[in-house]
This record gives C-alpha cells, structure tokens and sequence, in this order.
C-alpha cells in the first residue's frame, strides 16, 4: 500500500514539474502586439499602415509611429513609402518614427485604399506592446487639413499575415500627443470627423486625450500581466492533470485498503479453521 502511495506521489511531483517548465516556455517566449499578434523573440513583425477614402487629393502630411524600443528593433531599411515619392523620415527619433511628405505638384490620390507606410520589427523580448498612430498635418491643395479619410492597418509575423485591414490602434499618450498636435483631427476609429460614425469615433486630440500614460505603462511583462491564452489553457490542463492523479491516488489507496482488509480476513479464516481443527482433535482424544 505504502509503495503505491510512493508511485503516485512521485507521479503528481513530475507532472507538476512538466506543468511549470510549459508554462515557463510559453509565458518567456510570447511578445503580444496591438493585443491580437502573438510573436516570439526573433521574429519579425511588419506593421503596414494603409490610407483610403480621401476626397481631396493630398499634398503633405506630417505624422509619426510609436513603439517600445526595449521590445521591438526597428529595420530602417526596410522602411517604405510606397506612394509618397521623396517622404522624409526619421527611424532613429526618440519616441519612434517621424515622418512627412509634401508636394504642390505631385499630388497623391488616396480614395482608393493605399499603403502610407510598411515597417519591419524585429522581436527582442516578450511582453506586451502596442504599434500606435498620431497624425499631426494631413491636407491638400487648399491647405486646409482633411475631413474625410480611413486609416486601417495590417500586420504580420514573418510573413504571415495576422491583422488585416483593421483600424490601428491611435496614440493614448497624452504627453505626446500634445507634444505633436496639428491642425488635423484623430479619432479613435481611424476614420475623419465627416465618414466617421459610432461608439468609437471619439476625437483624440492633445488637449482632450485620456488620462496621461508614460511609455513604460503601455508595456507591461507577462510576468507581471494576465497569462497568454496558450498558457491559460497549460494552467487548465495541468489542473485536470493533477485531479486526475488524485482520483488515481484515491482509487489505490482504496485498493491497497481493501485488498489488505481481504488479506487480514482470509489470515483470520484460516486461524479460526485451525483452532477448530484443534478442538477436533482434542475432542477424539479425549473420548479414545
């Protein structure tokens, strides 16, 4: 009975080490990005922010692209303009990506769905991070800035393509949105103040931006956040793991207990047979 406790013990023991290691595993290696993009440290994550909808034709635009450095690693090469011949930028500015276009005889038509902009990362750690948006000019030949526009994005990890067409997530950070505030006017949907409409058309501007955040709160460890869902899932099967392995330990012991109660009383029959033999005996003898 002893020994089968032993076996079942040590059972549980290394499941529950193989439990914890898969758990390291999953929760070490996974960075979540924009909340739906899950990539591993080496990966490359291309974030590609495209602009349609535009009734006027556009003549310049200034805008920029957050991200953490201490998470993701930008490949300035392989940063791209697509449609906007000459676009300045600057992948080595401190809170992410600057750049800005203009031209008042090339103008660029964006009422169909274009890409504006295609950028790799590479992966350095997990986490959780956010790509984010925040445009500060946007306008045509009137000089005056856009009303209409639709701003979507795609993203994908080493060439597979996990987002696509969704808006982009805007910049919450209030400090730098104050900081790059222009004429223009963002809205949470990625949409402009006239096609715009619904629950999450809501202006962010620098002056009425949510609650300021520092560039570390929109980072946050898995070691320190929710589990991922594969790890969540690691968690649920190790927990019917273990009820399992208690069941099993229950049953044993039962089996022990009772194949040890048929022992002790079969012994006890024999006895009891023995000592009537016994009497048997004396009996004969004593009428001889």
């Amino acid at each position: 009975m002893k020994k089968g406790l032993k076996i079942s013990l040590a059972i549980i023991i290394a499941s529950l080490m193989v439990l914890l290691s898969c758990i390291s595993v999953f929760a070490e290696s996974d960075l979540t990005v924009n909340k739906k993009v899950k990539a591993s440290k080496g990966d490359t994550v291309t974030y590609t922010l495209k602009l349609g909808d535009c009734s006027d034709k556009l003549e310049g635009i200034q805008m920029y692209v957050f991200y953490d450095k201490d998470y993701l690693e930008i490949d300035s090469q392989s940063l791209i303009f697509p449609e906007l011949s000459g676009a300045v930028s600057n992948s080595n500015f401190s809170d992410g990506i600057a750049f800005n276009w203009t031209s008042v005889t090339d103008l660029v038509s964006f009422k169909e769905t274009k890409t504006l902009m295609t950028v790799d990362f590479k992966v350095k750690k997990a986490g959780k991070v956010n790509i984010t948006y925040f445009v500060t000019e946007m306008y045509g030949n009137d000089m005056t800035y856009f009303k209409d526009y639709t701003f979507t994005n795609d993203i994908s990890v080493n060439g597979k393509n996990i987002v696509k067409g969704e808006p982009p997530i805007l910049s919450e950070d209030s400090e730098l949105n104050n900081k790059y505030q222009g004429s223009l006017v963002n809205y949470a949907d990625g949409k402009g103040e006239k096609n715009g409409s619904g629950k999450n058309h809501i202006a962010v501007t620098g002056v009425t931006t949510l609650p300021s955040k520092s560039a570390s709160d929109s980072v946050t460890d898995v070691t320190k956040d929710e589990q991922t869902p594969v790890a969540t899932i690691v968690m649920i099967l190790g927990i019917i793991l273990v009820i399992v392995a208690i069941i099993i330990v229950v049953i044993l012991r039962n089996h022990f207990v009772k194949k040890a109660d048929d022992t002790e009383t079969l012994e006890n029959g024999k006895t009891d047979e023995t000592s009537e033999d016994g009497r048997e005996e004396d009996t004969v003898k004593t009428e001889e």
